[in-house]
């Protein structure tokens, strides 16, 4: 299975760009549970001047066949090992009370539903999972095989600096 990484947000809460801090761990990360990885960006086929997430899932989904997994930028504290268990599992994650759309396999038909939903201004992939009838993987069961946070979304200053804590160190040495 392949592995699309996503680095187009505008990181306009974080106030630097998220691949410049995480893109390394999460590259390694994901190269030692995935045949191939890619860093992709958004799709612009059609053009458009909105901005959000579902534009990179759906440029990934363009160039895949097969079931893939799609990976946001933002998970520095991801293992390899947990995503060779979500690869092998399937379904959508669920990690401190909210689906982790962002760290999912998805199947190549989505893409002509993702097209619908754009076309119809519905941006929201949680919306997307709930249409798709996406199986979720509970929370407790995530925690009772992995310790620590490796699904921590990182998006604000605030989530920066807890998941610094917990990794011990800085993301970037130079911020």
């Amino acid at each position: 299975m392949d592995c699309y990484i996503l680095t187009g947000g505008q990181s306009r809460r974080m106030g630097i760009p998220k691949q410049d801090l995480f893109l390394d761990l999460v590259l390694a990360a994901a190269r030692g549970a995935f045949a191939n990885v890619f860093v992709i960006n958004r799709d612009d086929d059609p053009p458009h001047d909105e901005t959000a997430p579902v534009f990179g899932v759906l440029a990934a989904l363009r160039r895949v066949h097969e079931r893939c997994f799609i990976l946001a930028v933002d998970y520095p504290l991801i293992t390899t090992e947990v995503l060779a268990f979500l690869r092998d599992r399937g379904g959508v994650p669920m990690w401190r009370g909210r689906a982790q759309v962002l760290c999912a396999s998805y199947e190549p038909w989505l893409a002509s539903l993702i097209e619908r939903r754009i076309a119809e201004g519905r941006l929201d992939l949680r919306g997307l999972i709930d249409e798709a009838g996406a199986e979720m993987i509970a929370e407790a069961e995530l925690r009772t095989r992995f310790a620590g946070e490796p699904l921590m979304n990182v998006n604000t200053p605030e989530e920066l600096a807890e998941a610094e804590r917990i990794h011990g160190q800085r993301f970037l040495a130079s911020r």
